[in-house]
This record gives structure tokens, C-alpha cells and sequence, in this order.
């Protein structure tokens, strides 16, 4: 069980990770309802692809952390979506500093989302380490 771990892990981080920055350049890029509809298309189809391909085929693992990135990017994107729009500038036009906008709007507001986002990455990466075939 280690040694599958340890072999296949590195590979499906560096697939989850680069999928994620893909994902962060394109919610940057594209307007709010077409990134919801792209993240909702991809939610539950790619990561159960990600897992059937680790119990069928070995040695793709950063395709399996790439089919995982839309889910664990969710719950965060989902979040940074629906925030209203000027929030922090109220923010700062009422005097708050970056401290102080951290602790009580971006904290508390991102929090839950970014818990489950990690709990979504651990679980999914080590479900598909642990399924691929050595």
C-alpha cells in the first residue's frame, strides 16, 4: 500500500496542481456563467473517469490529477463566484486594511470552501494512488 503511495502520488499531484492553475488562468479569463457551466459539466464526470482510469491503466497518473482538478476547484470557485461584486472595495473605502479585510470578510467567506477543497484533493488523490496497478 506504501509503495503504491509512493509511486504514484508524485505524479497525480503534479497533474492536480498544473489542472488547477489551468483552472485558476481560466476563471481569470472567462466571464462568471460560463466558468459555472464548465465546472458543473466537468464535476462528477472527471473525477469518476480519473478513477476508473487508475483501476484500468497504470502510469497515467498526472491524467488522473488533471480529471481531478475540476472537483477539488469547485466548492473554492464556487465561492469566489458568487461573491458580490465590490465587496472589498467597500471594504477599503471604509477604512479596512489588508489585515483586517482578511479576518473578517476572506477567512471566514473561504474557509469552509478551502476545507473542503483539501479534504476533496486528499481523498480523491489517494483513492486514485491506491487503485492504480503497479
Amino acid at each position: 500500500m506504501s509503495l503504491a503511495l509512493r509511486l504514484n502520488l508524485p505524479a497525480i499531484l503534479t497533474g492536480l496542481l498544473g489542472a488547477c492553475a489551468v483552472i485558476a488562468l481560466l476563471m481569470r479569463a472567462l466571464p462568471a456563467p460560463v466558468v459555472r457551466r464548465l465546472g458543473l459539466l466537468l464535476l462528477l464526470p472527471a473525477p469518476g473517469l480519473a478513477l476508473a482510469l487508475a483501476s484500468i491503466h497504470s502510469g497515467l497518473g498526472w491524467l488522473e490529477g488533471m480529471l481531478i482538478a475540476p472537483a477539488v476547484v469547485f466548492p473554492t470557485g464556487a465561492t469566489l463566484l458568487t461573491l458580490p461584486p465590490g465587496t472589498t472595495r467597500a471594504a477599503i473605502g471604509l477604512g479596512a486594511d489588508l489585515p483586517t479585510r482578511l479576518r473578517l470578510i476572506w477567512f471566514p467567506l473561504l474557509l469552509p470552501s478551502a476545507f473542503l477543497s483539501i479534504l476533496l484533493a486528499v481523498v480523491f488523490c489517494i483513492a486514485c494512488a491506491l487503485l492504480d496497478h503497479p
